[in-house]
């Protein structure tokens, strides 16, 4: 058994808070329950969900580690008048404690962007813009070893990510050799779309493609292969699973780590 102070200590091991995204709005570390409650198992989930909530209840563990902040926006109460806080009251009125690690997790060596490169296969890995170091930052940019075309890329997307809506937004017959990755919802903004650019790829592989975002990277020769958020990082967890293991053997954490059987797709 161990503390959640202990527990988190090793997802800061694997992913520092410090390296958060600062220059926007994130919300990571502990955000429910006690630093000094017991752990005897911990859940790992892309989304702490009102179905991950009660899969912990059952399996009485004491602590879920999410990708996906539970509490992303400032809330002004908690109460059972609303999901959030009728998925906070539940936790707590549970002893479940909910640690998060968001974009420090996207950044770091080893983590969601890297895992994503490396599953494409691209050779001469960089950060598309360094933030932590000249190794680790926001988003990947490598070489694939060798030309594909948007729809070949397009199919080997669905096949790694097992994602059968993932979209093309340009030439699907396009030969790309040299390719961007951004997990998750690199699709908001434009700045992402020229940030790789600059970094020399031809095609961005990310989710949440806004309107504007697609006709802006159409109109300035980017293509796009998107996939849904939840397969880009979803796929990663077992992988985290796998690292938080190691990282507690290492400290001789008596804990038992558990991936969550019900952190699904909101997509049929």
């Amino acid at each position: 058994m161990a503390k959640v102070a202990e527990v988190t200590a090793l997802m800061k091991n694997i992913a520092a808070e410090e390296h958060m995204y600062t220059d926007e709005y994130d919300n990571i570390g502990l955000l429910v329950g006690r630093n000094d409650a017991e752990v005897k198992k911990v859940l790992c989930c892309l989304d702490a969900s009102d179905a991950v909530i009660d899969e912990a209840i059952e399996k009485k563990a004491g602590l879920i580690i999410s990708h996906h902040p539970v509490i992303y926006y400032p809330i002004s109460r908690i109460s059972d008048e609303d999901v959030i806080g009728k998925k906070l009251l539940k936790a707590a009125e549970h002893r479940i404690s909910i640690y998060a690690s968001h974009t420090n997790l996207d950044f770091v060596s080893d983590g969601i962007n890297e895992y994503l490169a490396k599953l494409y296969g691209l050779i001469d890995i960089l950060p598309l813009k360094p933030y932590i170091s000249e190794t680790e930052g926001y988003g990947r940019v490598g070489k694939l070893p060798g030309k594909l075309t948007c729809l070949q890329l397009k199919k080997e997307t669905e096949k790694l990510l097992n994602d059968k809506f993932v979209r093309v937004i340009g030439d699907p017959q396009r030969s790309v050799s040299r390719v961007a990755v951004i997990n998750g919802g690199g699709g908001g903004d434009v700045a992402y779309v020229d940030m790789a650019k600059k970094a020399g790829a031809e095609c961005l592989i990310t989710a949440d493609v806004k309107h504007h975002v697609a006709v802006y990277a159409l109109d300035g020769g980017m293509t796009v292969i998107e996939p849904q958020h939840y397969t880009m990082e979803h796929i990663y967890l077992a992988r985290l699973v796998q690292t938080l293991k190691i990282e507690a053997k290492s400290k001789k954490a008596d804990i038992e780590i558990l991936q969550a059987e019900r952190d699904v797709s909101p997509r049929a």
